[in-house]
């Protein structure tokens, strides 16, 4: 793992403590994660313990809780089952007043780095799933005086598992962020997916030094090889491989067709290692017609067409994450946004699609509805361990 430095505004860790919270002891269950947190109070009247908090929390959002006060009441109306889980306490009613107090002063980056040991440990070695790279901001969480804080992430294709997610601040973007972020995720052998913003020299050869292969977007901000790569595309004589596939679901239909080819990568200076570059034209039919866009990729991967269209098509894995967050678990409408609570908040939504995700539990909603029927179930999945790989 390379040590590069993250830009200091992000969060309050060194380098030295991120690389201790990435290689520390095996983390086998998100309960060992929390357990990990640093509790910021003083002992002078503490009431809870912070790793029983944090549980709770968690378990609570499992079982349908999008907010700190339906925390708080779900936690009030648990009384008996917390005894059981916890033993016997004087206290066992953590209010949504306590969770507005403390959340903000907890350290997210801690809990975010946190996380990313233990997904990164717990996932089967070799680890070559293909992951993409992409931002997004709680909406919610932002203000008149305030912006809304910007997350930027690195989530596998298939497993939909976000490895790690970090703030990008507010005098910067998610170039510079994205470039040092990638020395600390494992790369080797993984083909890394990105949109037309990440498509940087800079950017390509950050995925190169980490072992690590690149398929990138090319849009308009390279206006001299856009303008080659679409000249080279619409020559009836382009020397191309294909691959296509349809789709078909409620009422609307969805063709891609894939063009790759190797006959410019001499000319498109600016990518390193550049092996081939892609046209993937989608036609869809639906109710308003048919409607047809055109995307052009650069890659520095010696795949076949189907896998580059498979990758292509992968990506949007990152969005599937997002939407699953807004509509879910209302991230867009939560107004929570003193300090570090809507990051943590995001980070724990993540930690909790992954043990759903990983238990098979595809339909979401479902399945935090049927948590809510079954309390039992969702401390027993926060406790549930998973084998270290490492």
């Amino acid at each position: 793992m390379q040590s590069t430095s993250l830009p200091h505004q992000l969060d309050d860790l060194s380098d030295d403590e991120r690389e201790e919270l990435l290689t520390r002891q095996a983390l086998h269950s998100l309960a060992d994660v929390l357990a990990t947190v640093p509790d910021p109070r003083s002992r002078h009247g503490r009431r809870y313990d912070l790793p029983f908090l944090l549980t709770c929390l968690v378990a609570a959002m499992l079982c349908n809780c999008n907010s700190l006060e339906a925390v708080g009441e779900w936690c009030h109306e648990q009384r008996s089952l917390l005894r059981q889980v916890f033993g016997p306490r004087r206290h066992l009613t953590p209010t949504g007043a306590l969770y507005r107090w403390l959340l903000p002063r907890l350290s997210a980056a801690h809990l975010e780095w946190a996380l990313a040991n233990w997904i990164q440990a717990t996932r089967p070695r070799p680890d070559t799933e293909a992951v993409a790279l992409d931002g997004k901001v709680l909406r919610g969480a932002g203000s008149s005086e305030e912006t809304a804080p910007h997350l930027l992430a690195v989530t596998t294709h298939q497993s939909r598992e976000v490895l790690i997610e970090v703030p990008v601040a507010d005098k910067t973007n998610e170039i510079p962020v994205a470039q040092a972020l990638l020395g600390w995720v494992l790369l080797h052998q993984r083909v890394v997916t990105a949109d037309a913003l990440h498509c940087q020299t800079d950017s390509a050869q950050a995925i190169l030094d980490a072992g690590g292969d690149y398929l990138l977007c090319l849009k308009g901000n390279w206006p001299a090889q856009y303008a080659a790569v679409v000249e080279y595309f619409a020559d009836p004589a382009a020397r191309t491989s294909e691959a296509m596939t349809s789709e078909r679901q409620k009422g609307r239909r969805e063709e891609r067709r894939l063009r790759v080819t190797t006959e410019l990568t001499a000319y498109l200076v600016g990518f390193p290692s550049l092996a081939q570059v892609a046209q993937i034209t989608r036609t869809v039919t639906d109710t308003r017609g048919i409607h047809q866009d055109v995307d052009y990729f650069v890659t520095s991967a010696s795949a076949d067409p189907a896998t580059i269209l498979t990758l292509i098509r992968g990506h949007w894995s990152i969005e599937r994450q997002h939407w699953l967050r807004d509509v879910d678990f209302t991230e867009d409408r939560s107004r929570i946004r003193t300090g570090a609570a809507p990051r943590l908040l995001a980070a724990l939504r993540n930690a909790i699609l992954t043990l759903l995700l990983r238990t098979h539990r595809t339909a979401i909603a479902t399945a935090r509805r049927s948590f809510a029927c079954h309390p039992r179930r969702a401390f027993a999945l926060v406790r549930r361990s998973f084998p270290s790989y490492r």
